[in-house]
């Protein structure tokens, strides 16, 4: 009779130590009658081995919130994207219409070998020039695209010119430089 006793008090704990199994394992995202028999038969063993095994909802939870920042992120490069197109098609545009009122096309140079613009770069020896547009002063450039703005009919004879050494802004038809070059 007091084997019945140790049998029955044994086998209470196997079930005990099966149903904490079982509540655990559901609280982790694991399948919880087949963690009750895991905590029958292996009692203490397997509670340890249960909490040893990482949490399957707190890894689902992290998976979750990784695809909705992902998600986020995408969201937003699309965004960015889209705005620096439109900056991009504005840039042109501007570059367009400057170009058509200088009476140039910088679309057609070639670009310099890191990319840096479609302007080539002045050569030491070339003087650079200033010109005013309105009450606008711009440049500097080179002699030659003053007489290619010139002959595009950009700026007139009397357009104001300035180049180092010069005491003054003067007309262009004034200079020494473009005195004989044709409208």
């Amino acid at each position: 009779m007091l084997a019945d006793i140790d049998d029955i008090g044994s086998l209470s704990i196997w079930i005990v130590f099966g149903l904490i199994c079982a509540l655990v394992a559901n609280g982790r995202g694991r399948n919880p009658v087949g963690w009750f028999f895991i905590g029958t038969l292996l009692a203490c063993f397997g509670l340890i081995l249960l909490l040893v095994l990482p949490d399957l909802k707190m890894q689902e939870q992290k998976e979750r919130q990784r695809e909705l920042e992902t998600r986020r992120l995408r969201e937003q490069l699309l965004k960015e994207r889209q705005v620096a197109d439109q900056r991009h098609g504005n840039v042109e545009r501007r570059l367009g219409a400057h170009d058509q009122a200088l009476g140039l096309d910088t679309a057609a140079a070639p670009a310099l070998g890191n990319g840096a613009g479609a302007v080539p770069p002045q050569l030491p020896n070339q003087s650079q020039w200033f010109y005013a547009r309105g009450k606008e002063r711009l440049g500097p450039v080179s002699a030659e695209t003053i007489r290619h703005l010139l002959q595009a009919g950009a700026i007139q004879r009397q357009t104001l010119v300035w180049s180092e050494g010069m005491p003054d802004w003067i007309a262009l038809d004034a200079t020494t430089e473009f005195r004989g070059d044709s409208a």
